[in-house]
């Protein structure tokens, strides 16, 4: 079938089923497929071709947008790794997925849908909202998820990378900066007492940094008052965790200065140079996002006003926020997609840092 036979998703669905009854050994039933090998590929891709046609027609007010979004992340990301001497700047496998191909990713979780339509055992007449519930949530874990990446690579890109170097664990809480034409956004070496930058780059200005992609929810693990027995972390490997991130980035005076971020085991924290969070508009204005995101800022120790980057129309934080003297600075900006006003939170690294921060008890 070629892929401009069908119109939308219902007759490429019945285009599928003719064909299955067409072929010999193909069995379809309510809830039982059964295809022989010679049939399979070519099943396979009609029903994804179903699966493409039905993500379109579900998610058709994001698609474009997410199109663009990909677009626009894959040139920011050639720049940065053609400026630096990179062949690769990896992101989870889902992400990149989605970088490569938004309408193929968004397909992907209709798989068993398309299937059980296929065999009868959803009638048509359900599919479309059950395609909504199925393919909406995953969908926007994946936008979200490029924006951010998006954002995080932008920024390190207006500071001028041109040198990148992986950090490797040279002995037990020693660490080595290794020249390098590849980094993985949240990789380390695993470890439950040490979180560990995931690469450092030095400047054509000739200065010197530490980044970490970091997942939000592993920055819970950055106090080290909380028990070993209860840390549940992914022990600062997160390479292939797809979640909300925070760049966290590092002055070092050369690349041989690197050192973990967080030791645990010796309640060691470095302060944080300089942060950048993307949020949603509900984790602005709701209470019980907003306590987590200050908790998290408080661990962080940052030295600078936490970079904040909207994600969709906000009303911003709620006033009394300013009064709690527990929440951090923040300096919030809506940018869309604006990759030279991501040029000013490069520019926040040459501003005066904070004095007198006093967030948690973890000393350096």
């Amino acid at each position: 079938m070629a892929e401009n036979v069908a119109v939308s998703w219902g007759s490429a669905l019945g285009e599928l089923r003719r064909w299955a009854s067409a072929q010999e050994g193909v069995k379809l039933a309510p809830g039982k497929i059964s295809v022989p090998k010679p049939a399979r590929d070519e099943f396979y891709r009609r029903a994804s071709q179903v699966q493409k046609l039905l993500a379109a027609s579900v998610l058709a007010d994001e698609m474009a947008a997410a199109e663009v979004l990909a677009r626009r992340f894959s040139s920011a990301r050639e720049g940065l790794c053609r400026a630096a001497g990179l062949s690769r700047y990896a992101l989870a496998p889902r992400l990149e997925q989605f970088v490569e191909d938004p309408r193929e990713a968004a397909a992907r979780p209709l798989q068993a849908l398309v299937l059980d339509a296929a065999s009868g055992l959803v009638p048509l007449a359900e599919v479309d909202g059950a395609a909504r519930e199925a393919a909406r949530a995953p969908f926007e874990v994946l936008l979200r998820a490029a924006y951010e990446a998006w954002v995080y690579l932008s920024v390190v890109s207006a500071l001028g990378p041109v040198r990148f170097w992986v950090v490797a664990a040279e002995g037990p809480d020693s660490l080595v900066a290794v020249e390098t034409d590849e980094v993985r956004a949240g990789w380390q070496v695993p470890s439950r007492e040490l979180r560990v930058p995931e690469a450092v780059f030095r400047t054509r200005e000739g200065e010197t940094y530490a980044l970490k992609m970091e997942c939000a929810r592993e920055i819970d693990y950055y106090d080290a008052m909380v028990p070993l027995a209860r840390d549940t972390s992914a022990g600062g490997n997160t390479f292939e965790l797809l979640g909300h991130r925070v760049l966290l980035l590092y002055r070092l005076a050369d690349e041989g200065s690197v050192a973990p971020v967080v030791n645990r085991k010796e309640k060691r924290q470095v302060h944080c140079d300089l942060a950048v969070s993307v949020l949603a508009p509900r984790e602005m204005e709701n209470r019980s996002y907003l306590g987590v995101f200050i908790q998290r800022a408080q661990k962080l120790r940052i030295k600078r006003p936490l970079q904040v980057v909207t994600y969709g129309a906000a009303k911003g934080f709620p006033l009394e926020m300013a009064d709690d003297p527990a929440a951090p600075a923040v300096c919030c900006r809506q940018v869309g997609l604006d990759e030279e006003a991501l040029g000013a939170i490069a520019r926040e690294l040459q501003s005066e840092p904070i004095r007198n921060v006093a967030f948690n008890p973890i000393s350096h």
